[in-house]
């Protein structure tokens, strides 16, 4: 545990270093300002695809970042002839673009919609979606060598994301976008502000932690193959 620790506040100053922080900061003040200044009363399904779409997703694209940062500086060289395994690895980047996420979307979540609503949905909701995205986002990674290639990259990883947001904008009813991960997402944070069934809440949670441990396996996998053997 102490490693995992130690590794984490190594990635907390990587982040800063890397000026993720800074961004993840100016992209909250800006979409703060943005809802303070809307001259609408009721702006909570606004509130959820902002944040849905950036603090929660923004561990996809900062991960490929760091990543390619220690690709570049040979930093992956040094930790793999450490100690340090690759589930600590993995998570210690997770967690530390997970609180960041956590921490962006309640202020998000303050500023658009009050004091009022379910913490512990919300929480559940951005953490189990950040770890999820951060995970993927390391799959993305990790066969690329440039941030143009990441780039290229990113749209076929996330097009299947916009599928369930037919659903939630009551376009469509389709019980096919359950198996889609943000499907799950989607109805947590809409459980955060508003009701919803005990069946769909147990649903999304399930559904999550089983999407992390499915992507987690193939993360590891990844990251042994073609990111730790490349540093050897």
């Amino acid at each position: 545990m102490r490693t995992f620790m130690n590794l984490l506040v190594w990635d907390f100053k990587l982040l800063a270093k890397y000026n993720i922080v800074t961004v993840a900061i100016v992209i909250t003040v800006l979409y703060i300002a943005i809802l303070k200044l809307l001259p609408f009363d009721e702006l909570t399904d606004l509130v959820i695809i902002l944040i849905f779409t950036d603090p929660t997703a923004m561990g996809f694209i900062f991960i490929g970042v760091i990543v390619l940062f220690e690709k570049s500086a040979n930093t992956l060289e040094a930790i793999v002839v450490t100690p340090i395994k690759s589930w600590q690895y993995l998570f210690s980047k997770s967690v530390a673009l997970t609180l960041i996420a956590l921490l962006c979307s309640f202020f998000m979540a303050f500023a658009g919609h009050g004091f009022q609503f379910n913490y512990f949905y919300f929480t559940l909701a951005v953490v189990l979606s950040s770890i999820l995205f951060t995970l993927i986002g390391f799959i993305g990674v990790s066969k690329v060598k440039t941030f143009n290639e990441y780039i290229i990259k990113i749209p076929i990883f996330l097009s299947p994301i916009a599928l369930p947001f037919f659903n939630f904008f009551e376009v469509t009813d389709s019980y096919f976008f359950y198996i889609i991960p943000p499907q799950a997402s989607l109805i947590l944070f809409n459980a955060s502000f508003k009701h919803e069934e005990p069946g769909q809440i147990i649903y999304a949670i399930l559904f999550l932690l089983i999407s992390i441990f499915i992507t987690y396996i193939i993360t590891k996998k990844q990251y042994e193959k073609h990111i730790v053997r490349q540093a050897k």
